[in-house]
């Protein structure tokens, strides 16, 4: 099952103090400084034995993000995986995204992944939590699936639930989904999750759960838009264009939220005439030609005189983020950018 680690925030890198007296170099950024370490020292670490090298894995991923968790495992091409995760939270999902980005090619030794991966052996396994053994093997779920919003909604029950703190019920569901399909897959897929005190009336089993997010991965097109309406609380019309089979977690880098905001001479329900609505797809192409595929331009959304295109891009690229501005001033929208890595400004016409 691995060995896993949590830092706390009273943990230091211990490798901070790596210069020399010599001709004054730039430092290393944090994720630059893990892979000097790890190329140098980690990689001879023993995955099967905690010892210093373990430490200062802690202290070096703190320095990148004091979220992020690390896993030591058997690898699928490699003898051994050094997996970096963000324990579902889309805020550190990021930097685990650019510490992957940066590893060196996996070997016969070592390979990487960003995020907790399948482990059908898992469910072989017994777990003792808060002094009680649970056999994965009797995990049974609830999956209901949802076509139209590309999401499975899952129970998860086992019989020890009865008996273990309920503070214990949530993160050991997680875990069950992780293994069954993937941390990534689970942010990407799954609606709503709940623990199971009782067993479902119509139990199912983790490859029904993996069947139904096949479906849906089937279905899924990133490149359709999706047409939606609504109404302001007004009462006034709202109509907008989203790229609804997108996820947040197929572009984990794009956490800089920008809301661009062209506004229009409406008809008497707020909306474009024909010509105006020509000149506003003229401005959606010209961004879309201007920021992709360095960033993207996720919905647009059209009410009472104005569009306000979402678009997202890497927030470490610092190019990016000024093409978006500049693209913004010179066609007059107003722009406001903030940090947004779960894409919760988008999430209602997302799904």
């Amino acid at each position: 099952m691995g060995l896993f680690s949590r830092r706390t925030s009273s943990e230091s890198d211990p490798h901070a103090d790596a210069g020399d007296s010599g001709t004054a170099r730039p430092a290393p950024t944090p994720v630059g400084a893990f892979w000097d370490w790890w190329t140098e020292e980690g990689r001879h670490l023993d995955p099967s034995q905690a010892g210093p090298a373990h430490a200062a894995l802690d202290g070096l991923l703190a320095a990148i993000d004091p979220d992020l968790t690390w896993h030591l495992g058997p690898g699928r091409t490699a003898q051994h995986r050094l997996t970096v995760s963000a324990g579902g939270l889309a805020d550190a999902r990021p930097a685990a995204e650019r510490w992957f980005r940066a590893a060196p090619p996996a070997d016969a030794t070592w390979e990487y992944a960003p995020a907790v991966e399948t482990d059908p052996t898992a469910f072989d396994a017994v777990l003792e939590v808060d002094g009680a053994a649970v056999d994965l093997a009797r995990v049974v779920l609830a999956v209901e699936t949802d076509l139209e919003a590309l999401r499975v909604h899952v129970g998860v029950h086992h019989p020890a639930f009865a008996e273990l703190p309920e503070r214990v019920h949530g993160p050991l569901t997680f875990m069950v989904l992780d293994w069954a399909l993937g941390e990534d897959d689970v942010a990407r897929w799954v609606g709503g999750v709940e623990p199971l005190v009782d067993a479902p009336s119509s139990a199912r089993t983790v490859a029904d759960l993996q069947a139904a997010v096949a479906v849906c991965a089937e279905e899924r097109d990133t490149d359709v838009w999706s047409a939606l309406s609504g109404q302001t609380a007004e009462g006034r019309p709202v109509f907008a264009l989203a790229r609804t089979g997108l996820r947040w977690v197929d572009a984990p880098t794009l956490d800089l939220h920008h809301a661009l905001v062209a506004t229009f001479d409406p008809d008497d329900r707020g909306m474009p005439s024909p010509e105006v609505l020509g000149r506003l797809q003229a401005l959606d192409d010209s961004l879309t030609a201007t920021i992709e595929p360095r960033g993207l331009v996720v919905a647009r959304v059209t009410t009472d005189g104005t569009r306000t295109l979402h678009v997202y891009t890497d927030g470490e690229d610092q190019n990016a983020g000024a093409d978006v501005a500049r693209w913004a001033s010179t066609h007059g929208l107003s722009a406001t950018h903030e940090r947004d890595p779960g894409w919760t400004r988008v999430r209602h016409l997302l799904g």
